[in-house]
């Protein structure tokens, strides 16, 4: 019973101590006598790192058993991260990394954690990134990591797979293998990175080179729209001043008769309200269009937007 109260004590207390927060790594490989019986996991903090050999990557290594089979339990991050599976030959260091050869010794997986990921290698075929499964993120990473290794893969095919990937991984993976990117192929990866993650550690330098790159862009937008602010605020304020001096040119009755006449008031009504002859107002109402340059009441009704005429004003 007191065995059985421990055991429930470290499933609640497990979370706390870190271990849920891991993840499985398994498989089953053939290797020749050549290799040594151990293998070992190194977590990539950045692309930087794919193939840099260095002890202090590794972060969880075991036995393989006489069948093949191996398994272990390593520290996984809440995020997708980069982790690299790789095995050594009889006599070399733990860290020892070979590329580009049959005797290639590693392979990259993508994981996060409570993932299960597997890798299996058949008898006579070298150590191949196809053997990598587990998820959806790591069959995407299989792919790129072929097509990658193809000198003719251009930057069209790199864009596509990071626009059609689930994993915001793969898809920074794809573009960080792209180079000499035309304008519009800026323009499509600065969309798809606006779709990620500001603070994935993985696009820290991609998404500030394409940051600072639409920068100028921003700059370029926003002095475009202050011209064009400044030009109408200088547009309007000319037009104002002119018809303003316009204004001006009338006579205090003449703006008299302007602002009865924008109140709505009719020839007969403005010579009411002035005490003035019919025949008068029409001649003041010919010399102010004049001076205007309006033709009918109608015309002169946008001047009240700039002067807003009112008698005895």
């Amino acid at each position: 019973m007191r065995h059985y109260r421990l055991f429930l004590l470290l499933l609640l207390l497990a979370p706390a101590l870190g271990y849920g927060q891991r993840a499985r790594l398994s498989g089953k490989v053939s290797l020749d006598t050549g290799w040594a019986r151990k293998f070992y996991v190194c977590h990539m903090p950045g692309f930087d790192y794919m193939f840099t050999a260095s002890n202090t990557l590794i972060i969880a290594e075991g036995d393989i058993d006489t069948a093949g089979n191996f398994s272990v339990n390593f520290p996984a991050t809440k995020d997708e991260s980069l982790y690299r599976l790789h095995f050594i030959r009889k006599g070399d260091p733990a860290s020892t990394l070979i590329i580009g050869s049959r005797d290639v010794n590693h392979v990259f997986f993508i994981a996060k954690q409570a993932d299960q990921i597997h890798f299996e290698k058949t008898a006579g075929l070298p150590i191949s990134q196809s053997g990598i499964s587990g998820s959806k993120a790591n069959s995407g990473l299989n792919a790129l990591l072929g097509l990658a290794a193809n000198d003719t893969t251009g930057n069209n095919t790199f864009i596509s797979i990071a626009d059609s990937s689930t994993s915001q991984l793969v898809g920074l993976l794809a573009i960080s293998r792209t180079d000499k990117l035309s304008e519009g192929q800026k323009e499509k990866v600065s969309d798809l990175l606006a779709r990620y993650d500001a603070h994935n550690a993985y696009g820290a330098h991609i998404l500030q080179e394409y940051r600072a790159t639409s920068y100028w862009k921003l700059y370029l937008a926003g002095g475009v729209l202050l011209a064009l602010a400044l030009s109408l605020y200088g547009y309007l304020f000319y037009k104002r001043q002119a018809i303003l001096k316009i204004w001006r040119e009338l006579s205090q009755r003449e703006m008299d008769i302007v602002g009865l006449i924008l109140s709505g008031k009719s020839n007969k009504e403005v010579a009411l309200a002035l005490n003035i002859e019919l025949s008068t107002v029409k001649t003041h109402v010919n010399n102010i269009y004049a001076k205007l340059g309006v033709n009918n009441r109608k015309d002169l009704d946008r001047y009240k937007d700039f002067i807003n005429p009112r008698p005895g004003g």
